[in-house]
């Protein structure tokens, strides 16, 4: 029999299960704290996504201008100085879903400050009325359809909607900080002649001022390594519509890159770059809870933060990433020191797992199955179940604690290990944290995560030990808590 001592010892130790210290929030080098007021303030969000029903002019109850909304409203409490959107707001490209916009943003911005507006277009934008059949057989008519499509005059809309003159790429000022904008299918060498044009006017390769890139997609390769002759250029985008809960989203290409995650009705639940922190595939991505995310980035004389968070039911995603201003090397974005500041994730003082069958088709010896105490050998364990006869159960459910036992690192997901009587043989599995889309203290069922693993996937033995440690989206990871089950 393996005891819960000599699991962790020998399985977690031999498999290089250790942790980076941690213990304080993302800041690059440590130590560091912006304090004071921010010279700059901007909400940044993108792919909102909303969209005309069928019928009428109306817009369906599935796809609510209610997380714009909400997004816009905490940039407003925020004191946002300008809001940034990285397009994708038409979804089939219509002038009435854009409009529906323009709309929403008024009623929050209906008196007081206005934020100055950093919008880009997107796919959907220009070529959503094209997706599909939709548009098509809503307005047989030709004529009809053009009238409704934003792309049609795209100036000439943008202009009606916004108020605004519509540029292919633009460049705007606010408090002194530079954005530069493209517009979909408009091609980066304009963009890169702009840049070029504007880097003696706008000084941008002295001091350490950031500047900011804006467009739908990630910048390509060739504008990349134009921009990354330049200090402190930092790109934003949309498109991909993955979550922000992933450090992973922040790219050093050839200059800091990030990608803004989608807020749109329907939620973001695409999850990427997780293939490095587990000795196995992670599951149960729909625990991971569908969100509607954003950033708002206040920027210092030495440091940029950005907040990320959820705008469905709230809350901060976790730590602020910060980034330091002035030449480093590495940068501060580079993944090797993220993971240098990203935390332990830790399961709280008595966190235990628990582990049940999950469905008995025949009882073994028609006993049926009753929790028992905890083995002697093995102290502080969960109930055991007498009897787990692997042909008569579909499996087991194994319960895992939020691993929130540091408040400045937030898990992820979590790799469970089981072993059997041969040491061995161990099965790896891996699972998304619940709620890790969520803000912090949005997570579902207080953010217990449930991994079912199926008889025929179980390691022999008549007694199983199981392990589980928390993971953070760089593959860091805390200390893990074990336990028995007597097969």
């Amino acid at each position: 029999m393996l005891t819960r001592k000599g699991f962790i010892g020998n399985a977690l130790a031999a498999l290089g299960f250790t942790a980076l210290p941690g213990g304080f929030l993302f800041a690059a080098p440590k130590g560091w704290s912006h304090g004071g007021t921010p010279n700059l303030v901007f909400g940044a969000v993108s792919d909102t996504h909303l969209r005309t029903t069928r019928k009428g002019e109306g817009i369906g109850s599935c796809w609510p201008d209610k997380y714009f909304v909400a997004a816009l409203e905490y940039f407003k409490s925020c004191n946002a100085d300008a809001v940034v959107h990285c397009g994708d707001m038409a979804h089939r490209g219509q002038t009435r879903e854009m409009e529906f916009h323009a709309e929403a943003w008024r009623r929050v911005f209906d008196c007081g400050r206005e934020p100055v507006k950093l919008f880009v277009a997107g796919n959907h934008d220009v070529e959503g009325s094209t997706y599909g059949d939709f548009v098509a057989n809503r307005y047989q008519d030709m004529e009809e359809r053009a009238r409704h499509v934003l792309s049609t005059d795209m100036a000439a809309n943008w202009e009606r909607i916004w108020g605004e003159k519509y540029e292919p790429v633009w460049h705007k000022e606010v408090k002194g900080y530079h954005f530069f904008g493209r517009h979909w299918g408009v091609d980066e060498e304009e963009f890169a002649k702009m840049l070029e044009e504007g880097k003696e006017r706008c000084r941008l390769a002295e001091g350490v001022s950031p500047f900011f890139l804006l467009s739908h997609a990630r910048p390509h390769e060739a504008l990349r390594k134009r921009v990354a002759k330049l200090r402190n250029a930092v790109s934003f985008f949309g498109h991909w519509h993955r979550s922000a809960a992933n450090w992973n989203e922040i790219y050093m290409l050839d200059g800091a890159v990030v990608q803004i995650p989608a807020c749109e009705p329907r939620g973001v639940l695409a999850l990427s770059g997780d293939e490095y922190i587990a000795h196995a595939p992670l599951e149960g991505a729909n625990g991971a809870g569908l969100a509607r995310q954003g950033y708002v980035v206040r920027v210092y004389d030495d440091m940029l933060t950005i907040e990320r968070r959820e705008f469905g039911e709230g809350g901060r995603l976790g730590a602020d990433w910060i980034m330091p201003l002035g030449q480093f090397n590495p940068h501060p974005f580079s993944k090797g020191e993220l993971k240098k500041v990203i935390g332990e994730p830790q399961f709280c003082e008595n966190a235990s797992l628990e582990v049940f069958l999950d469905k008995i088709e025949k009882a073994a010896d028609n006993n049926p199955v009753n929790p028992v105490q905890d083995d002697s050998a093995s102290p502080r364990l969960t109930p055991l179940a007498t009897a787990i006869a692997a042909r008569s159960a579909r499996g087991i459910r194994v319960r895992i604690p939020l691993a929130d036992g540091n408040p400045d690192s937030r898990v992820y997901a979590y790799e469970v290990v089981v072993v059997g009587d041969d040491a061995s043989k161990k099965l790896f599995k891996a699972v998304y944290a619940a709620g890790c889309n969520l803000g912090i203290g949005h997570e579902p069922n207080g953010g217990v995560t449930t991994l079912e693993i199926a008889a025929s996937e179980l390691p022999p033995g008549k007694r199983l030990t199981i392990a589980a440690r928390p993971l953070t989206s760089l593959g860091t990871s805390g200390r893990p808590i074990a336990t028995e089950f007597k097969a």
